[in-house]
């Protein structure tokens, strides 16, 4: 149970620990031989296609080349072949949702991609995947939002916006987690009796989500591990947004407006891209203290401070001891799973 107004804001490193990539590692897929273009060309050939195969090509060279780390800068700066950038994206994240675990299922997917990171003659197996990084943050999360409710009748309800997410990811991983999870768990209970609870959790996609899944549109919709081909992939990559498109629009109003109101924010898996940080306008909080909470993996002492400093602009000077990004004194890095124990 989790009685706070509390709001989760989620980048890509929120979903690795369920097969896909954080952004570091979408840049290496793309432009590694051996990741994205070698399982690329497999479906090329498979499907006998006769197009796109130039385009790619070019647009991974020219990413490569720039040795710029984010594909959203590129794809800003390169807006004649950005369209290529988000067909190669949806391709990602089909082909990551196509390998994605949960549960205890993803626990041991992580495990054996360890062992086998031991053996050097496997090493060759691993590149060019996404893996499985961090704790299962999706299942601890879960339990603690049915804590005491036991029985049928005795369902979670989403309509007080205790609990919300904003996510800058296009993946619908923490969709399907949430719909398949209850389907199971009150298996008596009708199937559309879900679906309505589960629509008043506000899970806003700030830059678009690759499709919707059945329970969310059942007109429009894509199953979870759809089969690729290129209607799909044509059709979802209109669905991908980027900062230096998204200005103004209702979800990032309904977003900014869900801070406002948070007695605390956690992000999770989030690089704290300034670009990203400005497009929420974070705004000041005079009515009441708001805790702020980051993970930081990967993160040293000096960035995780900058990180710290960064957001204190947006808060009132007393609650400037109410943010905290990893462990800030500490070598010890914070994941999802870490940073919903020790604060949540």
């Amino acid at each position: 149970m989790i009685n706070k107004k509390t709001v989760f804001v989620l980048g890509a490193g929120a979903s690795c620990p369920y097969g896909y990539p954080s952004g570091a590692c979408l840049r290496e897929l793309i432009c590694f031989d051996g990741g994205f273009y070698k399982d690329y060309l497999n479906y090329y050939n498979r499907n006998k296609l006769d197009t796109n195969k130039a385009e790619i090509n070019r647009f991974i060279k020219s990413f490569k080349d720039s040795n710029i780390k984010s594909i959203d800068v590129f794809m800003a700066n390169n807006p004649t072949i950005a369209p290529t950038g988000k067909y190669i994206i949806a391709y990602e994240i089909f082909r990551a949702e196509r390998n994605s675990r949960f549960g205890e299922e993803a626990k041991r997917e992580q495990e054996r991609l360890e062992d086998l990171q031991k053996t050097s003659n496997h090493k060759s197996y691993l590149w060019g995947t996404a893996g499985f990084q961090g704790g299962d943050w999706y299942f601890y999360l879960y339990n603690r939002i049915l804590e005491g409710l036991i029985g049928n009748d005795a369902l979670p309800d989403f309509s007080n916006d205790n609990i919300t997410f904003i996510t800058f990811n296009y993946d619908r991983s923490l969709e399907q987690f949430l719909y398949n999870s209850l389907q199971c768990l009150y298996s008596e209970v009708p199937e559309d009796k879900i679906i309505q609870i589960l629509k008043k959790l506000k899970i806003i996609h700030v830059y678009g989500q690759i499709a919707p899944l059945k329970w969310q549109n059942q007109n429009d919709y894509v199953d979870y591990k759809q089969q690729i081909d290129e209607p799909l992939l044509e059709c979802t990559a209109k669905n991908i947004e980027t900062i230096y498109e998204v200005k103004e629009n209702p979800e990032l109003q309904e977003a900014q407006k869900l801070l406002s109101q948070a007695e605390q924010i956690l992000f999770l898996g989030f690089g704290y891209a300034p670009e990203n940080m400005e497009i929420l306008k974070l705004p000041d909080r005079t009515h009441k203290a708001t805790s702020i909470y980051g993970t930081a993996l990967g993160l040293e002492s000096k960035e995780k401070y900058d990180i710290r400093r960064r957001i204190k602009k947006w808060l009132p000077v007393e609650h400037l001891d109410q943010i905290e990004i990893g462990y800030l004194k500490s070598s010890d890095n914070m994941d999802c799973l870490k940073l919903l124990r020790n604060y949540l």
